[in-house]
């Protein structure tokens, strides 16, 4: 006879624990979920509303205490109330410096540090929207460093302002084949041998697709577009760039060039280089 997993009493033949401390625990469970949500939604209120942070801490300690949350479980609500934060503010897709603040002076006050802010990409989000805001004001962010040599002869004078990872570059190729048919008569000149005289009839046809050619580091800066991989290295100056082409994944462009053919940047992030690159084209 085994005791309850839960009070620790005798629970009877086969059984692990008693009904009634099952019931209570799962009860318990609950009102801690329902009482993890009510924290995450203040915590996301206060921080839109520049709460004062010393009494919104004392405020979550009341609502901890009344809903029964593990001690261990503040670092998950405060992550997820700032993340929820997070969304609210980008609701318009514009951040503006009052909610940014609003936002780091949460993050400082509960020490909170980025990497398990930027677990879902909310920290990256508020970075993006901070520099675009930026962008759009006519200033040219300097935000980003690049560490080590990243193989690209940068133009004097040049700031940049971000840089993709791992992005796949991708060009326009075409490709040439013939269709047609063949017509002429056959000559028997032997038992099993024949001689055929005809001509070849046919037309090419050319077919475009988009193929991968290289994978590297895209910079963006305040004059150029800048891709450098092991395969392959370009330079492309806003002044030459006639057109952008957003994608959900990333940024197509086309030069102003008689002879040019579409240039494919796969970054991950379709919005945010579409909207960079576009608005930087437009400064100066």
């Amino acid at each position: 006879m085994g005791n309850c997993s839960y009070c620790g009493q005798p629970a009877g033949f086969l059984r692990s624990a008693h009904p009634d401390c099952s019931k209570k625990e799962k009860e318990k469970v609950a009102q801690a979920s329902l009482g993890e949500g009510k924290i995450i939604e203040a915590i996301a209120q206060g921080i839109s509303a520049g709460s004062n942070l010393s009494v919104l801490d004392r405020s979550l300690e009341t609502m901890e205490q009344q809903y029964g949350i593990a001690p261990g479980r503040r670092h998950e609500c405060l992550v997820r109330g700032w993340e929820k934060g997070v969304e609210a503010a980008l609701e318009d897709s514009i951040l503006d410096e009052s909610e940014e603040q609003r936002l780091l002076l949460f993050q400082q006050h509960f020490r909170l540090g980025q990497p398990d802010l930027n677990r879902n990409g909310h920290w990256m989000k508020i970075t993006q929207a901070s520099v675009l805001r930026e962008v759009l004001n006519g200033n040219i962010p300097t935000r980003v460093n690049l560490d080590g040599a990243v193989g690209i002869n940068f133009q004097k004078g040049e700031s940049i302002v971000w840089a993709f990872k791992d992005t796949k570059y991708l060009e326009d190729k075409t490709r040439r084949t013939f269709t047609g048919t063949s017509q002429g008569m056959s000559f028997r000149i032997a038992k099993g041998v024949y001689y055929r005289v005809g001509a070849f009839k046919g037309k090419p046809i050319e077919t475009t697709e988009r193929v991968h050619v290289d994978t590297g580091l895209l910079v963006v800066t305040d004059k150029n577009i800048y891709f450098s991989g092991p395969d392959k290295s370009i330079r492309v100056p806003y002044t030459k760039i006639v057109s952008f082409q957003p994608y959900s994944d990333g940024l197509g462009i086309m030069k102003d060039n008689a002879t040019a053919k579409p240039q494919t940047f796969l970054t991950g992030d379709g919005w945010f280089v579409y909207n960079l690159v576009t608005n930087l084209s437009q400064i100066g």
